[in-house]
């Protein structure tokens, strides 16, 4: 019986992880863009459905043991980068969830430093234990590779939106609410209100029910209302939708099709709307009114 190597079982496990990151984000390319851009990175938002495709190429040649040592180098620079740009989503904009492993399974910044540091270094390990970085592929790992690399790149895209507004200020800021397509959403009451925007996928939606339900609750606006953006394919978001409302029952939270909220660029995004004029604009978390609007 053949001896597994200690870099062959690296290798592997390095691999599902990767498998399990991709896997985990392809049904929601969307998300992952809302995602980037809660980092700090609207411009690279794009890039999205090609990171989660590299997830999957590197996780499969990990398996497989195809280029073992060139693709575990390729994998700890790819793991470099997005600790980077985790640590500056963190720092800068105050992301705590990484998103790795899409919007239904929560990181906490420890757990992303720890798992990523563990991850680094087995591949340097298998990095220097592995002769050779090119070696002749067997025909039956090229048709698995394919065989999962070709579904992957076509359900990347099912999901893949372009995003129409990236500036910091958003073109709603400032306008009466009948200029915008809030209109179509909040009444012109005079009042004031918090609009949420929100999907159930989204971490960083749940993240801010908290926050949202204590701008009504202590008094920083008259009125609170919540919009979820779900794709047209029901059965993508149905256990998620029925979790939040079994947890959430105070919350009204009404289904609009993305589609129909063109103006929303990532979830969530709040609108403060005062006087029938939109005053506040937050995107990627809705932090405490208390932080929002201190009081003396």
């Amino acid at each position: 019986m053949k001896k597994i190597s200690l870099p062959r079982v690296f290798s592997v496990v390095a691999g599902i992880a990767f498998l399990l990151s991709g896997f985990m984000k392809l049904p929601d390319v969307s998300g992952f863009q809302n995602l980037i851009i809660q980092y700090g990175f609207p411009y690279l938002n794009y890039l999205a459905p090609l990171i989660i495709l590299l997830e999957i190429l590197l996780g499969m040649a990990l398996v497989l043991g195809v280029f073992q040592r060139g693709t575990a180098i390729a994998s700890i620079i790819v793991l470099f980068f997005f600790t980077v740009a985790y640590t500056y989503g963190y720092l800068v904009n105050s992301v705590e969830d990484c998103g790795c492993f899409g919007g239904l399974v929560k990181s906490s910044p420890a757990i992303t430093y720890i798992r990523n540091i563990v991850l680094i270094a087995i591949l340097i390990i298998v990095v220097c234990l592995e002769k050779g970085c090119f070696s002749i592929v067997p025909k039956w790992k090229v048709v698995i590779l394919l065989s999962v690399m070709i579904p992957s790149v076509f359900t990347a895209g099912l999901s893949f939106r372009i995003n129409t507004h990236h500036s910091k200020s958003h073109p709603f800021e400032g306008k009466e609410v009948s200029e915008t397509s809030l209109k179509k959403y909040v009444a012109e009451d005079g009042k004031s209100k918090l609009v949420l925007f929100m999907s159930y996928q989204c971490q960083h939606c749940w993240n801010s029910i908290e926050n949202y339900k204590a701008y009504i609750e202590s008094g920083f606006v008259d009125t609170a209302l919540c919009y979820a953006l779900c794709s047209k394919t029901l059965s993508e978001y149905d256990s998620t939708a029925i979790l939040f409302k079994e947890s959430y029952p105070e919350v009204k939270c009404q289904d609009l099709f993305r589609d129909s909220a063109d103006f929303i660029e990532a979830t969530p995004t709040a609108f403060i709307i005062e006087d029938n004029k939109v005053s506040k604009i937050i995107i990627g978390g809705v932090p405490s009114p208390f932080l929002l609007f201190p009081r003396n």
